[in-house]
């Protein structure tokens, strides 16, 4: 009979000691890492963006430098699902009636060779590719597209699935349903949404005064491990690693040379720098004027003041959440991925820490 025990408990034992640590870091939390970012997630996210032209650079009757040599102001039909607008636009001149209604045929293919021009409130069902400059005009609505050169997108319009280019300009109120991504740069104007976004630069709204690139922090660093409603310190540098049970809240003009890790709500006042990265159980709100060099990562909502940075030219990073609101002025630099998706506010209309 006490064998029969002895067996049960050493069985049980063999079972639970693994799950030991999990349980441990659980009740009283002691890690700061964050989500692993890699540095090749903007490609990812073109992903659709990188087959779309794949499937163009195969076709054995596109040949893009050829056709634009050709004298010609004609819409060609190539197959069913595919036609080619040779048709250079003017500063006067727009699409004769047929090519905008082969733009609205579902499941086709539309190749402009030359600088392309969307009329207002057109819908476009097919998907485009341009072989230089595309814009778009206001109140347009788009199924997906490319270009080669610049993409500009005219007030409240809609692009239902992607977006790529070389570069990118979003109108005021202009939607994004799915993903934006540029080889270079995005320019949001206020009022616009997205769901995921990635670039080298994204720039919303006016951001001459945005706050300059935080610092590399130093390796190996020391681990702070603070309980719930523990307050900053008062010393101004903060240096290491910081995971807080509960809330947190930085003192405006703070620069904290290590990561956040928190779980309740964590606020950065103005002006303060975090040469790591925040990650928050809860909602995560950056005072104007903040700088992050790592991934910014909720599992609820961000808020993002007036002139703040994110990540540098050089070092990618990522920004993950709920919902994102981030105000006009700020920088980004790498992908943005949301739930619930990310709006674009005017510097007047933010209420932070």
């Amino acid at each position: 009979m006490a064998s029969s025990a002895l067996l049960m408990v050493s069985v049980l034992l063999i079972l639970f000691l693994p799950f030991v640590p999990a349980i441990s870091e659980w009740l009283r939390p002691t890690d700061v890492a964050p989500l692993p970012v890699r540095r090749n997630e903007i490609n990812n996210l073109r992903y659709f963006a990188d087959s779309f032209r794949q499937t163009i650079a195969r076709m054995p009757a596109i040949d893009l430098p050829q056709l634009q040599k050709l004298q010609t102001d004609r819409t060609v039909r190539v197959s069913n699902n595919l036609h080619v607008v040779h048709r250079q636009l003017g500063a006067d001149a727009g699409y004769p009636a047929a090519t905008l209604e082969i733009l609205q045929k579902k499941n086709g293919i539309v190749i402009f060779l030359h600088d392309a021009c969307l009329p207002p409130d057109s819908h476009s069902q097919a998907d485009l590719f341009a072989a230089a400059d595309l814009r778009v005009g206001a109140g347009a609505s788009l199924r997906a597209c490319s270009a080669q050169g610049l993409i500009t997108l005219g007030p409240d319009t809609v692009v239902h699935r992607w977006i790529d280019a070389p570069a990118i300009r979003v109108g005021s109120n202009a939607a994004i349903d799915g993903r934006i991504t540029a080889v270079k740069e995005i320019d949001f104007s206020g009022g616009s949404r997205f769901i995921r976004a990635g670039a080298p630069s994204m720039r919303f709204g006016d951001c001459r005064n945005a706050a300059g690139p935080a610092p590399q922090a130093p390796s190996p660093r020391p681990r702070h491990i603070l309980d719930d409603s523990a307050g900053q310190s008062a010393e101004i540098r903060q240096d290491g690693d910081f995971v807080v049970r509960g809330a947190y809240r930085i003192r405006p003009g703070t620069t904290v040379f290590g990561s956040i890790k928190t779980y309740g709500d964590l606020q950065l006042g103005e002006r303060s720098c975090v040469a790591g990265s925040l990650v928050s159980n809860r909602d995560i709100v950056l005072g104007q004027g903040c700088s992050v060099l790592g991934p910014v990562i909720s599992q609820n909502d961000i808020v993002v003041g007036p002139d703040c940075r994110i990540g540098t030219p050089g070092s990618a990073t990522t920004m993950v959440c709920r919902k994102l609101t981030i105000a006009a002025g700020c920088i980004v630099h790498g992908v943005i991925t949301t739930q619930d998706g990310a709006t674009v506010t005017a510097r007047e209309t933010y209420h932070g820490a």
